[in-house]
């Protein structure tokens, strides 16, 4: 499994923006273009670099297409991909397995959300101490194992996140009879929580920051 991230920030500077711009597709371009926030269109792009950077490094000419559910992938291609962002940071995982990817920035004022979405173990959890920020990680842990799952199995949201548990009272996190399934969390920069969900027997994870396009 190979992960990749990115920082929004390289695009702020014009030079580099224009660069990125005539590296990603056409599809990617149009794409940015709708969104009227700026940072929007940097993490549109960023996605696009990141994207770019597998099908040099995995050798993929295949055109992406995008199943029913939304989940995009490789036509013709045993490489599975996924891409998530939040604030400056877009990141993405590959793997020879399903996989699914998400990143979070540590956020205040999250009791509310907890509430409506995660089970009352998990409030628990969060609620069990009473520094601040974290409390806040906790929720961002929770957060970013339970989306990254559901991005593996391709349905998205359409499962609520209270529907199932997440277990973190082992050595890593797990979805409470699943398994079959791998977690990984990493914490990015200071303020962000990525979390990738993969088969179990993917063992191995590299990581690498992707800054010259």
């Amino acid at each position: 499994m190979k992960i990749y991230y990115f920082s929004i920030n390289n695009l702020r500077i014009q030079e580099n923006y224009q660069k990125a711009k005539s590296l990603v597709d056409a599809d990617r371009l149009l794409k940015a273009d709708k969104y009227k926030n700026s940072d929007d269109k940097l993490r549109c792009i960023g996605a696009g670099l990141l994207i770019r950077k597998i099908r040099s490094d995995f050798k993929i000419k295949d055109k992406i297409l995008v199943d029913k559910y939304g989940k995009p992938y490789f036509e013709n291609n045993r490489v599975y991909f996924n891409i998530s962002h939040s604030g400056t940071y877009v990141v993405a995982a590959v793997s020879e397995y399903n996989v699914g990817i998400d990143i979070q920035k540590i956020v205040p004022d999250i009791h509310r959300v907890a509430e409506r979405n995660f089970l009352p173990s998990e409030c628990e959890y969060i609620n069990r101490t009473e520094v601040d920020n974290e409390r806040r990680q906790r929720f961002c842990e929770i957060w970013t194992v339970k989306e990254s799952y559901l991005k593996n199995i391709g349905i998205g949201l359409r499962k609520p996140l209270n529907s199932f548990e997440v277990d973190l009272t082992g050595t890593s996190p797990q979805i409470v009879g699943k398994k079959e399934y791998r977690f990984v969390q990493v914490k990015l920069a200071r303020y962000y929580i990525v979390a990738i969900c993969t088969d179990i027997k993917d063992e191995e994870m590299n990581v690498e920051e992707v800054n010259t396009f």
